[in-house]
């Protein structure tokens, strides 16, 4: 039987899916892509809603980010039995200017700049749950960087 507790663990979860190396977007790291994206708008965070898929850019690319993200929130929640009508917004916030923390950030210009992910689940019932993971991240080279292959 499902119960609401279970996604403050999912909320951990899927922060640190979104998070992780392997999410990627068109064959390469998303938030290397999200983190230009911000460069060439010239602002320092971008939030999404997973819920209605709108952004703080209006970007369609963010948007196609978006609907990938909730797809992966989407298996999470199956896997659960956890009915979608618990989760009232699922919003996700990237910050590529935040202060250093050492919790999440890697000192080193090398590793790019630092970055943090806010993700927030607010039920239907209005219990709030959060999950903040970070790292470093240079902006998206395909250059300098090598699409998966299976892609």
């Amino acid at each position: 039987m499902p119960r609401r507790r279970e996604l403050k663990g999912i909320c951990l979860n899927f922060s640190e899916l979104l998070n992780g190396r392997n999410n990627d977007y068109l064959g390469y790291w998303a938030i290397g892509r999200l983190c230009l994206l911000a460069k060439n708008e010239d602002v320092n965070s971008i939030g999404l809603s997973l819920v209605n898929f709108s952004n703080s850019l209006d970007s369609t690319e963010i948007e196609l980010m978006g609907k990938q993200m909730r797809s992966y929130l989407d298996k999470i929640l199956n896997a659960h039995k956890i009915p979608h009508d618990w989760v009232k917004t699922v919003s996700v916030k990237f910050n590529f200017n935040p202060e250093y923390q050492h919790k999440y950030h890697y000192w080193g210009s090398a590793l790019g700049k630092p970055y943090l992910l806010q993700l927030i689940i607010e039920t239907d019932l209005g219990y709030i749950n959060s999950a903040t993971q970070g790292g470093n991240v240079k902006p998206h080279d395909p250059s300098k960087e090598q699409r998966r292959n299976d892609f």
